[in-house]
């Protein structure tokens, strides 16, 4: 019996040991790099762009948001897909090797060294953006398209744009400003609810069937209102109701989207926002499951659910707001 007692013992002090190495460890993975970006010059403000996607017959109009942006010596625009499921920017090399090829004033100034380029810089509007060093991944079209007016992405830009900023995001009018604070006027007509903005996810409270929950703003997986789990979207789902199984691209790995609509809504405030749908994602890895459940998010929001009104971030004040049109 003893033996017994001691094996079990040995056991489950195993398991709380594992337990929190394996939390201190995937914690460790949800961190952000430094903040490599220099902002100034602000408010930056530009009208974006939206990308449609038509894989498997099925058209979606809002798959990517795109941000125009401007290069030193490029008198062609480019653009960089806004991603706040993103930590941080980074570039795409087969599109800068195209930008050299067809504009060799550019010089070095886009010609990375190893995984990453240095002394990168870029203008949104006005607003002057400077990198330090930027990572650069094997990605992007290899040639410019024929169209001069067709979008041309040449990389991400992620959640360090944001850090101690205020965004505003007018969807219904496709406008994007880059603030320092946020105006007064647009305040009084908000409703605000906390943001959390730990290692540069933006994490928003919101209630949803009668419960507070944190979900992370992923304007990368702009199609979708929310993304949950496979039992919360059961729960959520209409009964009965047909789904939609859609392949989705995400960093070249192809994951199956099941979408089904459903009659919640996210409450902020006094504000209802109606879902319309909800999403769950076949094909995650234990990795991306484990990141989900240690990092406490409950789910992740799209830019479908706020596509008529104005969402502010307020990454300084520690809180967003909604506006409706």
């Amino acid at each position: 019996m003893k033996v017994l007692t001691k094996t079990l013992l040995a056991i489950f002090a195993l398991f709380v040991l594992s337990s929190i190495g394996g939390y201190f460890y995937f914690r460790k993975q949800f961190q952000a790099p430094a903040n490599q970006l220099t902002v100034s010059q602000l408010p930056a403000a530009s009208r974006f762009e939206w990308q449609a996607n038509t894989t498997a017959g099925h058209t979606m109009p809002h798959a990517v948001l795109l941000m125009p942006v401007t290069l030193p010596n490029c008198p062609r625009p480019c653009y960089l897909q806004f991603d706040t499921g993103a930590p941080y920017s980074l570039l795409y090399s087969h599109a800068l090797a195209a930008l050299q090829a067809r504009y060799p004033a550019t010089g070095q100034t886009l010609t990375p060294q190893a995984d990453a380029l240095a002394n990168f810089q870029f203008a949104i509007g006005q607003g002057q953006v400077a990198a330090h060093s930027i990572r650069v991944r094997p990605m992007g079209a290899h040639a410019l398209p024929a169209d001069s007016t067709a979008p041309f992405v040449i990389g991400t830009l992620g959640t360090d744009v944001l850090d101690g900023r205020v965004l505003v995001i007018d969807y219904a009018r496709q406008r994007f400003e880059l603030r320092t604070s946020v105006p007064d006027s647009l305040a009084r007509q908000a409703v605000f609810a906390p943001l959390d903005f730990e290692q540069r996810r933006v994490l928003l409270r919101a209630g949803l069937q009668g419960s507070s929950k944190q979900l992370l703003f992923d304007s990368g997986s702009s199609a979708f209102a929310l993304l949950t789990s496979q039992a919360s979207w059961q729960k959520l789902a209409r009964p009965g109701a047909p789904e939609q199984a859609t392949p989705v691209n995400s960093w070249g790995k192809t994951l199956i989207a099941h979408t089904a609509p459903t009659a919640a809504s996210l409450q902020v405030g006094t504000t209802a926002l109606p879902l319309g749908t909800v999403t769950y994602i076949d094909g995650t890895g234990f990795m991306e499951r484990m990141l989900m459940r240690f990092s406490g998010m409950g789910g992740m929001l799209g830019n479908e659910v706020f596509s008529q009104r104005t969402l502010i971030l307020d990454v300084q004040g520690g809180r967003f707001g909604i506006v409706a049109r």
